[in-house]
Order: C-alpha cells, then sequence, then structure tokens
C-alpha cells in the first residue's frame, strides 16, 4: 500500500508530461489510422525498424560467434547471425515481400492465438470470465482470417493499423492515468 501510494506521489509530480505524451501519442495514433497512406507509411516504417533490428541483431551474434570461437557451438551463433543479417537485408531490399511475409505471421499469430484461447476457455470454470475469453478468441480468429483472406493487399495497411491503434490505446490510457493520478493526490 505505501509502495502504491509513493508510486502515485512520485507520478503525481509529472502527471503534466504524463498527460502530454499520452495526448501526442493519441494524435500520432489518430494521425496513422485516418491520414490518406499513414497506415501504409506505418507498415513500411515498422518494416524498417524491424529490418534494422534483425541487421543490428545479426552483427552482434555474429560478432560473439567469432569472438566465442573456442565454445563449440559458435559456429551456430555465426551462422543465426548471417541469417540475420540476411533476412534483414532481403527485408531492405524488397519490402513487399517483407510486408507480406510480416503480415502474414501476424495473421497466423491471430489465428493460432485465439484457437488456444478457445482451448483455455472450455477449462475456465467461471461463466462470465469463459465468456469474455471466448469472445475474445472469436475476434482474433476471425481478424486473422480476414487478414489472411485478403493477402496480399492486406499486407499494406495490417502493421500499420495495429502501430495506429497501439499508439492510440495507448495515448488514451496514459492521458486517463495521468487525470487519475492529478485527482488523487489534489
Amino acid at each position: 500500500m505505501a509502495e502504491t501510494k509513493g508510486l502515485r506521489s512520485k507520478l503525481h509530480q509529472s502527471w503534466g508530461w504524463l498527460l502530454a505524451l499520452g495526448i501526442v501519442l493519441m494524435l500520432f495514433g489518430f494521425l496513422i489510422l485516418t491520414t490518406p497512406m499513414g497506415v501504409v507509411t506505418a507498415s513500411l516504417t515498422t518494416e524498417i525498424w524491424i529490418a534494422a533490428a534483425m541487421v543490428a541483431a545479426g552483427v552482434f551474434q555474429l560478432m560473439h560467434g567469432i569472438k566465442a570461437s573456442d565454445w563449440s557451438h559458435s559456429s551456430w551463433q555465426i551462422l543465426g547471425g548471417a541469417i540475420f543479417i540476411v533476412g534483414g537485408i532481403l527485408i531492405f531490399v524488397y519490402p513487399t515481400l517483407g510486408l507480406l511475409s510480416l503480415t502474414m505471421i501476424v495473421a497466423v499469430t491471430l489465428v493460432a492465438q485465439g484457437i488456444t484461447s478457445l482451448m483455455v476457455g472450455g477449462g475456465v470454470g467461471d461463466a462470465a470470465s469463459r465468456r469474455w475469453l471466448i469472445l475474445s478468441a472469436v475476434i482474433s480468429i476471425v481478424a486473422g482470417l480476414l487478414i489472411l483472406f485478403d493477402l496480399p493487399s492486406s499486407a499494406g495497411w495490417t502493421l500499420g493499423t495495429i502501430v495506429g491503434a497501439a499508439l492510440l490505446l495507448q495515448g488514451v490510457s496514459l492521458t486517463l492515468l495521468s487525470l487519475e493520478v492529478r485527482r488523487a493526490i489534489d
């Protein structure tokens, strides 16, 4: 309880910055979702960041494998690093193929997660909890299937829509948190 009060006190001191961050995130999320080509631009930007992360991770993994040459599995580390680098470069060189692949992975993940949530829902005893879990699972499966059936055209908007929605929701939650923390201490 004391920890929560201390955290609220610290957040209260900077509630204005938290509010500003929330508003900025909501603004960017809204702009991405409503600006013509905003979702496509966000999709390509997300893809570029993923490709850059893959190349950077590959370089570090490759360097680790080279430095740990006395380790019996260093060759696997080197191979893994090289694969990361090649994959990242391929996404940079062939952005459409990268978007298509990432979108397919997101869609398949949504369907698989929905199926596993349905299985978990069968084991939940509380009917009210089960209802929400099953609803979430069905929405996840339907969203994944809609994306899959709309390939390749869904590749241009899926990642950007997810990024825009995530920014918008994060902004709303931070804005509400900042207002709650401000009211709680005053």
